[in-house]
């Protein structure tokens, strides 16, 4: 019975030891996890595709940058769209702002010279014909915004999908597997369920909003602005209670799954130290693959991160920046035109700015998301 105990053992510790020792270099030169085993060919097509082949970022390079302590060269790429950015989406709409101060001034000689006209009814009618051409230019100009905004939702999205899979993996290698696998459903969940109400809801919802500030503006009654504030509250309340659910069970998630991953983990690395001769070593291996493990996943979460704020720095400026010139435009106006006019111009830029949260919302929830999975999964680590 004590000789069955004894084969038992050394036949557990046997299998332990293999495990622990796995990710090891068949050179010798390395024990552990090393960037070739993490698997970023997924995450590279995807930013090929996105960001183009020859302008695009390399996911492994980038990596490696940040393993090495490099933020700057890390952080350059992005520093440099911003850049080109800005000062190209001034350039472009600048046009547009010029055709809007126009049709401004003539709807100021409509509106206040009626009398040129010899009657009312005469200048009221020019002033809308102007109105509407104004309508016209600034919605053309909200639809374009809006799809801007629903593009960068769906880049989000996509590479989320495409980086989670890998970096779980690389969590449960570094001995996180009990939370990687509750974590990677709630998730992916999660995406699908941003998608849903961004896309399939708050996109359509916002068209809605500025048509109906539009057409309020046209009248002189103040007819629907209870409707449009009431819109826009309900929008914003929607995407703060959407981020605050999903990063509430995150946290939650945090709390419980690291710790079961934890306990595992000291308990089967404490049996293995207690067996004679080879435990200490087999300990100190497993800490040694877990580490490296771990500094992988990690370093993956922070190049994530980076990819993430790339992929929305130019539509992040291309809002704000139509949203500056709007507001700008209005202010300038506002002491020639009729007051309507400028409300509705002023109106567009509200409209600038609540996309400009909702892009900001998606980008800040997958940004601590990254965080949340990043701190909770190194646990086990610490643990052992």
């Amino acid at each position: 019975m004590k000789k069955r105990r004894w084969i038992f053992l050394w036949s557990m510790t046997f299998f332990v030891f293999l495990i622990a020792v796995s990710p090891m270099k068949v050179r010798g030169e390395e024990i552990g996890f090393s960037l070739e085993d993490f698997d970023v060919s997924e995450i590279q097509e995807y930013l090929d595709e996105s960001l183009g082949a020859e302008n695009g970022i390399s996911f492994g390079e980038l990596m490696k940058s940040l393993m090495d302590g490099d933020f700057q060269t890390a952080a350059s790429g992005l520093l440099e769209n911003g850049k080109g950015a800005l000062f190209s989406e001034i350039r472009t709409n600048m046009g547009l702002m010029a055709k809007l101060a126009v049709l401004a001034v003539i709807g100021a000689i409509f509106s206040n010279f009626s009398g040129i006209f010899g009657s009312g009814q005469v200048s009221e009618t020019g002033f809308y014909v102007v109105y509407l051409l104004a309508m016209t230019f600034l919605s053309a100009s909200f639809f374009a915004s809006v799809s801007v905004a629903d593009q960068v939702f769906e880049n989000i999205l996509e590479f989320m999908r495409v980086l989670l899979p890998a970096y779980f993996m690389a969590a449960a290698m570094a001995g996180g597997a009990v939370t990687s696998s509750a974590m990677c459903t709630v998730t992916f969940a999660a995406i699908g369920a941003v998608q849903a109400v961004f896309s399939g809801f708050l996109i359509p919802l916002m068209k809605v909003y500025m048509m109906l500030a539009l057409a309020g503006n046209l009248y002189k009654e103040d007819m629907i602005s209870r409707m449009t504030s009431l819109l826009r509250q309900f929008i914003l309340w929607t995407l703060k209670t959407m981020v605050g659910l999903i990063l509430g069970f995150h946290l939650i998630q945090g709390l419980v799954l690291p710790q079961a991953d934890a306990l595992k983990n000291a308990s089967a690395m404490r049996l293995v130290e207690l067996i004679p001769g080879v435990g200490a070593g087999a300990g100190a291996v497993s800490q040694i693959v877990m580490g490296s493990g771990i500094l992988i996943k990690n370093t993956a979460g922070a190049a994530g991160v980076i990819v993430l704020l790339v992929l929305a720095a130019v539509p992040v400026i291309k809002l704000t920046v139509l949203m500056a010139l709007y507001y700008g435009t209005a202010a300038v106006i506002q002491p020639v035109c009729d007051k309507r006019l400028s409300a509705c111009i002023s109106e567009v830029a509200g409209g600038h700015g609540i996309l400009l949260k909702m892009v900001g919302y998606s980008l800040v929830l997958f940004v601590l998301t990254i965080a949340i999975l990043c701190i909770s999964t190194n646990a086990a680590y610490y643990a052992g």
